[in-house]
């Protein structure tokens, strides 16, 4: 029925979020945040490295970028987690519902200092790292896409702030957008 996006800033949820919606929905669930961390592994990177990395060869990310945009163009019923996901779901024929999680900088550092590859990293490192990471992607899409801002609002059908909103609340107050949307389609 739908193609729905998730985006959002580092440590709001997204990939909760993901996988309880394709669950939910009975939709499948792609993670192109999965796609960039096995690349990185692949060349003993964090991610950090990798996408530091990538505005030396755009064209990694660019062929990863058209993978996403080819399958959507084919695939209805999906989740798809990325921060590019909504501009390449335009190019899609299926509809799609773009959702944006936004999280307060301190909080995603606590929540992404529970991933492994965060363990025993000071929240402060955290900080900046996410926050160069940001940087450089809205830099990276400038050049690429020539999307000014990434993280502007007005590219989603739902911004939800999930500061101080646990795993439940975020599903719900989406779920129920989603679902919403859906039904005004039909």
């Amino acid at each position: 029925m739908a193609i729905i996006t998730i985006s959002g800033n580092i440590g709001s949820g997204k990939t909760a979020l993901s996988t309880r919606l394709a669950e939910a929905l009975g939709y499948d669930e792609l993670y192109m945040g999965n796609v960039f961390r096995e690349l990185a592994k692949e060349k003993g990177m964090t991610i950090e490295e990798f996408y530091a990395a990538l505005k030396n060869d755009p064209e990694i990310e660019r062929a990863v970028d058209r993978q996403q945009a080819d399958f959507m163009k084919l695939n209805n019923d999906i989740v798809m987690q990325g921060r590019m996901a909504w501009f390449f779901a335009k190019e899609s024929t299926f509809p799609a519902f773009n959702v944006f999680l936004r999280v307060d900088p301190k909080i995603g550092a606590e929540r992404s200092g529970k991933r492994k590859e965060n363990a025993g990293r000071p929240l402060e490192a955290i900080i900046k790292a996410n926050t160069a990471r940001e940087a450089s992607e809205r830099e990276r899409y400038k050049i690429l896409y020539d999307i000014e801002n990434v993280q502007d609002p007005t590219h989603y059908d739902f911004v939800l702030d999930t500061s101080k909103l646990t795993e439940d609340e975020t599903f719900k107050k989406v779920f129920e957008k989603i679902t919403e949307r859906i039904e005004a389609d039909v």
